[in-house]
């Protein structure tokens, strides 16, 4: 693997180095519907959890400049539909056309939908990224097969054992982008709940 660094210019980091070859292993490992089960799993978690949030929870902000959970669900719909987009150029042998999906990508709406449409499009998201890999092959030669740049977060250890993003760039392969959105998925279902344990606590 040649050297690769983060968007500030900084080698990346073990646990970025670690997400990118678990990403390279599984991807070798597993075939298209053990991926998409594994996808469609972490969707439903998701959406199990976003199932138990109230609508007088869901824009509350207990931690100061972070996300509610209400963008949280913005978040993961816009992204999770751009996913599915890019998904479906890799399953038809393209390379997507650029720009890539942005980590932080949100809309307006989080702020003022009303929650039940937000809930309903991020099922639609996911629905639409477990479509866009049903007819992606399970290609014999992975030098043959189309890659996307990808915006990679991993989460990092620094001083006093506090935790903080590295970004960066990196070029994946169907199979690896598809298992990249199901981290993306546990990531955000963990973090309502961080935010539900915050609410419940104030």
């Amino acid at each position: 693997m040649n050297e690769l660094f983060a968007v500030d210019g900084s080698p990346l980091a073990p646990e970025s180095l670690r997400m990118l070859e678990y990403l390279q292993k599984r991807a070798a490992e597993m075939n298209t519907a053990a991926i998409r089960a594994r996808i469609a799993a972490a969707a439903h978690d998701l959406e199990e959890v976003v199932a138990t949030v109230s609508v007088a929870d869901a824009r509350l902000r207990p931690f100061v400049g972070k996300w509610t959970i209400a963008e949280v669900v913005d978040h993961m719909a816009q992204t999770n539909i751009r996913g599915a987009e890019e998904l479906r150029h890799l399953a038809a042998g393209r390379r997507p056309p650029l720009p890539p999906v942005y980590e932080a990508l949100r809309s307006g709406a989080g702020q003022w939908a009303p929650w039940d449409l937000l809930v309903e499009e991020l099922r639609a998201a996911n629905r639409a990224m477990l479509e866009a890999i049903e007819g992606a092959r399970d290609e014999p030669s992975p030098a043959l097969v189309p890659t996307v740049r990808t915006v990679v977060v991993a989460l990092r250890k620094v001083q006093d054992g506090k935790e903080e993003p590295q970004i960066f760039f990196a070029e994946l392969n169907w199979k690896e982008y598809a298992l990249l959105q199901r981290l993306h998925l546990l990531d955000h279902r963990r973090q309502i709940r961080q935010l539900q344990a915050a609410l419940a606590s104030a």
